[in-house]
Parts: structure tokens; C-alpha cells; sequence
């Protein structure tokens, strides 16, 4: 089912020969209403796990809240070099370090595991995203994590058993909090709504666009999510033509 406009969206194709559709105006036009309550209506379990708060405020996982101040300013310094991709083998060492330090630490495991991908060593990087799912299963950015990796390598019908199916972000904190930093949120919906388009399951892929956007309309991982709905679109609109045709 198209939730775009089908003319609109061939309007969209044929003023733009082959360049970029604006997604982000084409999704404008759909009903978000309509979606919500076709989800609510075919999936009502999950109304109750809807609510939640999102925050700014730094939330600390338990096992990082006992390290000492310094130890902390001594690995964020660290991340701060993987994102600029500065001296990256002496930060991998670094990290393997704090890992055998600190082995109760998710966050360093993490860290680690970025750095191996920014350094293109992808057999350690997938090796140490499924040792911190394994060894941490409650912790969220590595199942995400993980998540995004089977998502980039066309595994993603893998990511229903690393989620335990459980698609909404509070299903993995029953009872225990309402409130989760801005960052988990985003990256949880990303990789949930990318799930879902490659599922064919579009009106749960909307909804985590929805959220995406919410947040922040010109994110990268708005941009991403938009545009691999907008292919779906695309690919079911050329589907229903080839029909039309056959008749």
C-alpha cells in the first residue's frame, strides 16, 4: 500500500530526472494518523508500551557511574579521537586496556568496537559487537549496534533474535524507567525503522520516521530512514503499475 500521494510521487519522479526526491516533502503529505491507527488497530499490545520521556541530560549506565572521574575524562578523551580518526591504533590499544581493567563496562566494549570500524578491521569489530550483546545482553547501544551491522551487511533478518522481537524501546526496560537519552532513542528507531522497511511492514516504519523527525527533521538518520521508505514507495508504486498493465 502506497501512503504517498501516487501522483504526487510521480510528480515527484518525473520533475526531478533521476535526481534525490525531497522525502522529507513527499512524507509531509501522509497521513500519520491514518498509520497510528492501523498500527493500533492490527498491533494493540503495543499501545501500552507507547509513552515514554526523552532527555538531553546525560544517563549513565550503573557499571560507568563507579569509575573514577578521572578514568572517565581519560576515556571520553579517547572517543573524542575516534570521531576525528586521530592516532586510532594507539586508542584501540588504549581501549583494550580499560577493557581488561574495567571488564564489567559496556560503554568501553563499545567504544572499542567503533574504533575497529572506523579502522576497517571488520572481523574484530563484528567480533567484539557480538561479545558485548553476549556478555551484556541489557545493554541497548550494543544490540543497536549490532543491530546497524546486519542492517549494512544485508543480514537483517537476524535482528529480530539480537531485539528478542521486542520493537518498541521501553519493551527493554519493563517497569524499571520511562526516560531514555535522546541518543538510544534515535538510534533504536533507525535501526527498527530500517528493520521495517526491509520487512515490508511500512506503517512501523513511518511511525519510527515520525519519532525521527520529531526529534530532529534534518538528522542523518532522518535523511537515511526517509529515503529507504521513499524506495519502498517507489518499488510499490512501480508494482502496482506492472498490475495495472497486466490487466
Amino acid at each position: 500500500m502506497n501512503y504517498i500521494n501516487k501522483y504526487e510521487l510521480i510528480k515527484a519522479i518525473s520533475t526531478n530526472e533521476g535526481e534525490y526526491l525531497d522525502h522529507k516533502q513527499l512524507i509531509s503529505t501522509v497521513d500519520r494518523n491514518q498509520i497510528l491507527k492501523k498500527i493500533n488497530k492490527t498491533n494493540p499490545e503495543l499501545v501500552k508500551f507507547d509513552k515514554f520521556y526523552i532527555t538531553e541530560e546525560p544517563v549513565e549506565e550503573k557499571n560507568w557511574i563507579l569509575l573514577k572521574r578521572n578514568e572517565k575524562k581519560k576515556i571520553i578523551r579517547l572517543t573524542e579521537k575516534i570521531k576525528k580518526s586521530l592516532n586510532l591504533d594507539k586508542v584501540i590499544n588504549k581501549l583494550i586496556e580499560y577493557k581488561s581493567l574495567y571488564p564489567n563496562v559496556p560503554a568501553i566494549y563499545n567504544y572499542l568496537g567503533i574504533a575497529y570500524e572506523r579502522t576497517n578491521q571488520t572481523k574484530k569489530y563484528y567480533d567484539t559487537l557480538i561479545e558485548t550483546v553476549e556478555k551484556f545482553p541489557d545493554y541497548l547501544f550494543g544490540k543497536i549496534s549490532l543491530s546497524e551491522y546486519y542492517l549494512n551487511t544485508g543480514k537483517y533478518k537476524k535482528i529480530s533474535k539480537v531485539l528478542d522481537n521486542k520493537f518498541e524501546i521501553t519493551q527493554h526496560f519493563p517497569m524499571k524507567t520511562n526516560v531514555f537519552h535522546i541518543s538510544a532513542v534515535r538510534g533504536f528507531y533507525y535501526v527498527t525503522g530500517r528493520y521495517f522497511v526491509h520487512l515490508g511492514k511500512i506503517e512501523r516504519a513511518y511511525k519510527s520516521y515520525f519519532l525521527l523527525s520529531d526529534l530532529d527533521p534534518d538528522h542523518q538518520t532522518t535523511a537515511i530512514l526517509g529515503k529507504e521508505i521513499m524506495a519502498h514507495e517507489f518499488h510499490e508504486l512501480k508494482k502496482t503499475f506492472y498490475r495495472q498493465k497486466r490487466w
